[in-house]
């Protein structure tokens, strides 16, 4: 079986869905549970069967925030009532459950990495990976206007921050003083090359709106959708430094290809930004 899936106990409360896709890629969900219903941050992909993992741990009624509308993220949204999403990223989450768009995309991440197509005479992950890219179309409502979720006798607050796609959010716990950060603070990279990424300049803005929102909320884990986690503490610091370095001309990206993703890349202490705007 080429799908891992794993639910960790974090804290009370609150749990870790983790997801290997395909066993190349891994993407995590969280769940955070109040007194009256409990909040599930992504939905991981389409295969991923989340709702199964959700009911293992509560039968409480469950909304779904995205934290933004990548497929990776939004795949399991149907299997939900009620979805959550910035509309700046509703377009986003449309083009992400586009099978043709997808498959497209697929077509390209294989076509640039031909040590992975022997593994597609494998006919259980071909029919993964088909499914994978098949995402039901969701409904999605604005973010509440009053800036958090009420769970009942908890509370998830979340920030608009713009810079891996137009509507990325985060979300911060307010018992836990976890900080769920999405793909915007990411221990290896972020990608801002997308058409619906926003350049350099307002992706360190948002960074720095996140390290100042964390320290001053007493912050205590930064969680992200991908690779190491927890992050480490340093990392928005980290990211406003190569930001820096770019918006300042002392790191000149080199223009890659990747298939799923083509832009320049500059590394610096252990992070990969991939952009196309400053």
């Amino acid at each position: 079986m080429f799908n891992k899936n794993e639910v960790v106990k974090l804290a009370e409360d609150i749990y870790q869905i983790k997801y290997y896709w395909l066993g190349m890629a891994d993407v995590y969900a969280y769940l955070i549970l109040g007194k009256d219903r409990g909040l599930l941050i992504d939905t991981c992909y389409s295969t991923t069967n989340i709702s199964n993992y959700v009911q293992s741990v509560t039968d409480l009624p469950i909304d779904v925030v995205n934290t933004h509308g990548h497929f990776d993220h939004i795949g399991g949204n149907s299997e939900f009532g009620q979805v959550f999403l910035a509309e700046n990223d509703w377009q986003t989450a449309k083009q992400h459950s586009d099978y043709a768009y997808l498959k497209s995309m697929m077509d390209n991440f294989l076509k640039m990495n031909p040590d992975l197509k022997p593994l597609l005479s494998n006919p259980t992950y071909k029919k993964e990976l088909e499914n994978s890219i098949c995402i039901p179309q969701s409904e999605y409502k604005a973010l509440p206007k009053c800036g958090y979720f009420d769970l009942g006798e908890r509370k998830v607050t979340f920030i608009e921050t713009p810079g891996h796609t137009q509507g990325s959010i985060c979300l911060f716990d307010e018992i836990s003083k976890f900080f769920f950060v999405g793909d915007m603070a990411c221990e290896e990279g972020v990608l801002l090359c997308f058409e619906h990424s926003t350049g350099v300049t307002e992706y360190r803005d948002s960074i720095r709106k996140m390290k100042k929102f964390y320290e001053e909320q007493g912050g205590k884990k930064i969680l992200p959708s991908h690779h190491q986690c927890p992050a480490n503490e340093d990392i928005f610091d980290r990211y406003i430094s190569a930001c820096t370095d770019i918006l300042d001309g002392k790191l000149v990206g080199e223009y890659q290809e990747q298939g799923i993703w083509q832009g320049n890349v500059v590394r610096k202490e252990n992070l990969q930004i991939v952009y196309k705007n400053l």
